[in-house]
């Protein structure tokens, strides 16, 4: 078999496809005349031993100096690939659609199909939600994105989602420029704001007037498989957490900074309730836990500490208000046991350090989001020749030491993922154990930390490494699968997914991420039909019931809109 990105290439770029069985040769075929434009012998990986992850003994057929923009297909012995382009804007319309898979998660609100085409539905969860303790109280909390394949929506992986997304927007603006198709599309404000502000909007409505944030609102139970508009039970607003509360303030606050170029008002409302919230985790410095209520079967998304919440939370505040109480915070919370480099829901504390880093005090001195993440002699020198001493005179060698730390450690992070890259008969930053639930959150979040390392140091290893993930993710792995609806000719089509199991058409919504391999299956196709001892990166079924292995959520896609939005570079 031959495996390789079945979207297609870069021109400059790194290009190998994966043989799992031994050829002399293979050459590229051009898809339309048939025509030989390339011709190569593949090389064995790292010797006889099958690979740890795959289980395969795999061949590497390198392509890399054959930049000719076109459509092919590699040969090799009896077998052909899956078509392919290299092209410079391969990438744009994958990059369009994953985001605007958020579109197709909105709650609250019909559908059209002046926007959604076939995939048009009716408004849907409109109802007010009421607090499990309290019967007669009724909130509105309508709005936002359903969370993944079920109709809940919840704070902590919606915070996580947007911080993907709008550090994105805030590194790479020129990426997000395009016109996705939204009803609010020609307001003055990029759609891709457009899109995120729906969320924000509906995180709004989940403050309580003492600043605390309800962690979730769903129904008792996830429905069964049916289109939103039909799932008319019951919703829940569930209890407050200190997790939940801090995502917001930091969320909150990092998009008022962003929306203040294009809605003043929206800016302040969002600065104002990231404070209050600030106020609400001050008033309660201990770590409030969420569990589900006994008998509740939606989505926990539990955690077992708030200090990196803390920590995101106070980082994002200082670089709204550069108030010398949040930096005290985050100096504070700094020297706490939790990594400085996660980038997930249940560990931020990456969005909080990558958030002290592009604070706008050293931006002022060194131009953009973009340019402040790039290595400067000058930012490191003697703070006399600059104004950081007049505006933190106690704090001013120690904001520069530890914005200097923070570059080393997500340097560090790259390295981890590129050493685990080469160990990789598929080349790709994963270690078997890896392979757990989600797993293609941690292969693109290993591709931000990647890009990353790219954008602090200018070396293209970690470049071509973070272009390794996106390779995987879309059909260069042991399967062969795109776990991208809608993208290679042999993609996930099933996703655990409602909308998809119950809108009757064929074919999915194109852009959404499957969750991906899992050695440790917990749903019951997974646990039946893969054999105990399979190889982790095959550990996997394009099944809807596959809840474990299949199922897409927003923030598994954000990170992916990350990358893609980062090789978008078509300008």
């Amino acid at each position: 078999m031959i495996y390789l990105n079945q979207v297609g290439y870069l021109p400059d770029s790194g290009k190998i496809a994966i043989l799992t069985h031994r050829a002399d040769s293979f050459v590229l075929r051009d898809k339309l005349t048939g025509k030989i434009v390339y011709e190569g012998i593949p090389q064995l990986f790292g010797g006889t031993a099958p690979d740890a992850a795959s289980g395969d003994i795999a061949y590497h057929a390198d392509f890399a100096d054959f930049c000719a923009e076109g459509e092919y297909m590699l040969c090799a012995g009896e077998f052909t690939s899956e078509p392919f382009a290299i092209r410079k804007a391969v990438y744009h319309r994958l990059k369009l659609d994953l985001i605007r898979s958020y579109y197709f998660q909105r709650c609250g609100r019909a559908l059209d199909t002046a926007h959604a085409g076939k995939f048009a539905h009716a408004c849907c969860h409109t109802a007010p939600a009421i607090l499990p303790n309290q019967p007669g109280t009724h909130l509105d909390l309508s709005g936002g994105w359903h969370d993944a394949g079920d109709y809940g929506r919840y704070v902590t992986p919606a915070a996580t989602a947007l911080a993907h997304l709008l550090y994105a927007y805030e590194l790479f603006p020129d990426r997000f420029a395009d016109f996705l198709n939204l009803p609010e599309s020609g307001n003055g404000m990029p759609d891709f704001l457009n899109e995120c502000r729906y969320e924000l909007t509906w995180l709004l409505k989940m403050q309580r007037a003492d600043g605390g944030v309800f962690h979730k609102v769903s129904t008792w139970h996830h429905a069964p498989f049916v289109m939103p508009e039909y799932d008319t039970a019951p919703l829940f607003a569930y209890s407050v957490s200190t997790p939940a509360t801090a995502d917001f303030a930091a969320v909150a606050a990092l998009a008022a900074r962003i929306y203040a170029a294009y809605d003043a008002g929206f800016a302040g409302t969002l600065k104002q309730a990231a404070l209050l919230s600030w106020d609400f985790l001050q008033d309660h410095p201990e770590f409030i836990a969420f569990q589900n209520p006994a008998g509740s079967g939606t989505g926990e998304y539990g955690d077992c500490s708030d200090r990196d919440e803390r920590f995101w939370a106070a980082a994002e505040l200082f670089s709204l208000t550069g108030e010398q109480r949040f930096l005290h915070a985050f100096l504070s919370l700094y020297e706490e046991n939790f990594s400085k480099t996660a980038l997930g829901y249940a560990s931020t504390g990456g969005f909080g350090a990558l958030s002290f880093f592009m604070n706008p005090v050293f931006a002022e001195l060194s131009g953009t989001a973009a340019d402040c993440m790039e290595h400067r002699e000058d930012m490191a020198a003697d703070p006399k020749t600059h104004a950081l001493p007049q505006r933190f005179p106690e704090h001013a060698k120690q904001m520069l030491s530890l914005r200097e730390h923070i570059r080393t450690d997500f340097i560090a992070a790259a390295d981890t993922c590129l050493a685990l890259l080469t160990k990789n008969a598929y080349p790709v930053a994963m270690s078997p154990d890896d392979y757990h639930w989600g797993s293609n959150m941690t292969l693109m979040n290993n591709g931000i930390l990647l890009i990353l390392g790219f954008l602090f140091t200018g070396k293209t290893d970690y470049r071509e490494a973070a272009l390794a993930q996106l390779h995987y993710l879309l059909g260069r792995n042991a399967l062969g699968y795109s776990y991208v609806t809608g993208y290679g000719k042999r993609s996930c089509r099933f996703p655990h997914m409602r909308t998809v199991f119950a809108d009757g058409i064929d074919e999915p919504v194109p852009g959404f991420v499957a969750g991906g391999p899992n050695l440790h299956p917990s749903d019951e196709p997974g646990r039946y039909h893969i054999p105990a001892g399979t190889p982790p990166m095959k550990c996997y079924l394009d099944h809807y019931a596959c809840f474990s292995l299949n199922e897409v959520t927003i923030y598994w896609n954000s990170p992916a809109v990350f990358v893609t939005a980062f090789f978008d570079d078509i300008l």
